[in-house]
């Protein structure tokens, strides 16, 4: 971790501490907010057990919340001090702290009600895209970071196969970060089963993300379990039909975790110039949306595919995304190459969405004129 980043948590720290210690009176008021930040810190990490998870959301979103909060309090009662020109009382600084922490759990509790409601119910995302070389409109459907876990629902994943059965589309792609719990959980909750439910007459496929490489590291192979329920995992590879062709690109952390280079696009695309009498349509899915990584191809995709983002999942993380991804959600162009980035079916750690949507996406791919 860079020194930077230890140095920064350490100060958000010191801060939360001192606002928690100033909720109380008295020669324990330490003690007190010490036990607040080690209760918070055994609580953090997300649980197999449906309760134990929902604790560690709400513990996430709330911490988030409070610092939020204190440090916007704390600027406006310096400027209120400055304009005065009066020293505080400890009585009111004392009813600051605390007003302070109800509101912020108060909001906490709605952020998560309607927050958990808004991941939950996704939309329908339609969108058409002229591709050359295709001969006729075929209609695509693409879903991405389910993030499986205790957070998501079975009835869910009743919802989107039932809904993507409903659609019948005529290829689905899976962009990455299937899971985030063991193969032997998800068996065990009958997601595998429900996976395989999932069928397309010109193919079912997917990549990893980097969520797989997590899991990895626990012994999970997610890869080898995506393949045994229906997915046509592309790692590095290409596949062609008669309609088109697609690559899947390896995740860059689940690369770097087993210390392997991800495969250039002009390796990717030897497959595609087979068919150059066919002059097929090139689709890369690829989990990241992070560009072409300064790579010079001899031929570009027609369209790459990504999710990752969840376009921040919830305030403020929708406003600091587009600082971090030039192309966060939506249509776009990166690099030159047409790129669609989904904001994700789900949400990742805690099962809520503010001020974004989930999403289930429905491509209209047109032959281009």
């Amino acid at each position: 971790m860079p020194i930077v980043t230890i140095i920064l948590v350490v100060l958000i720290f010191v801060y939360w501490y001192w606002h928690l210690k100033n909720l109380f009176k008295g020669k324990h008021s330490r003690l007190f907010a010490l036990l607040i930040i080690a209760y918070f810190l055994l609580t953090l990490f997300p649980s197999s057990n449906v309760f134990f998870f929902w604790l560690s959301s709400f513990q996430i979103i709330w911490f988030t919340l409070y610092l939020q909060l204190s440090f916007v309090s704390d600027v406006g009662l310096l400027v209120y001090r400055q304009i005065k020109k009066e020293k505080l009382s400890s009585v009111f600084c004392l009813h600051y702290f605390r007003r302070v922490f109800v509101v912020s759990w108060i909001i906490t509790l709605l952020f998560v009600c309607f927050g958990a409601w808004n991941n939950y119910h996704y939309r329908f995302h339609d969108v058409e895209i002229p591709l050359p070389g295709l001969e006729k409109t075929i209609k695509g459907v693409y879903f991405s970071d389910i993030h499986l876990a205790a957070g998501f629902p079975k009835s869910k994943m009743e919802r989107l196969v039932h809904d993507i059965d409903s659609i019948a589309p005529d290829v689905v792609f899976f962009g990455g970060d299937v899971a985030d719990a063991s193969n032997e959980y998800l068996s065990e909750k009958g997601f595998d089963s429900l996976l395989k439910e999932v069928k397309a007459p010109l193919g079912f496929y997917g990549v990893i993300g980097n969520h797989e490489g997590y899991l990895l590291r626990s012994g999970s192979d997610l890869v080898a379990w995506m393949n045994q329920n229906g997915i046509v995992t592309l790692l590095d590879s290409t596949v062609c039909n008669q309609m088109f062709c697609v690559s899947g690109r390896l995740d860059h952390q689940y690369a770097s975790h087993l210390d392997l280079d991800r495969m250039t696009l002009d390796y990717l695309s030897v497959e595609v110039l087979k068919q150059k009498e066919k002059k097929l349509p090139w689709i890369v899915l690829d989990h990241q949306p992070k560009g072409l990584d300064g790579e010079k191809p001899k031929i570009l995709p027609d369209l790459i595919i990504s999710g990752h983002t969840h376009a921040g999942q919830f305030f403020p993380g929708n406003i600091i995304i587009d600082w971090v991804w030039e192309l966060s959600e939506g249509l776009g162009y990166l690099d030159g190459v047409l790129w669609f980035v989904s904001s994700g079916v789900h949400s990742w750690g805690p099962p809520v969405r503010i001020l974004t949507k989930s999403e289930l996406v429905v491509f209209k791919f047109v032959p281009k004129k």
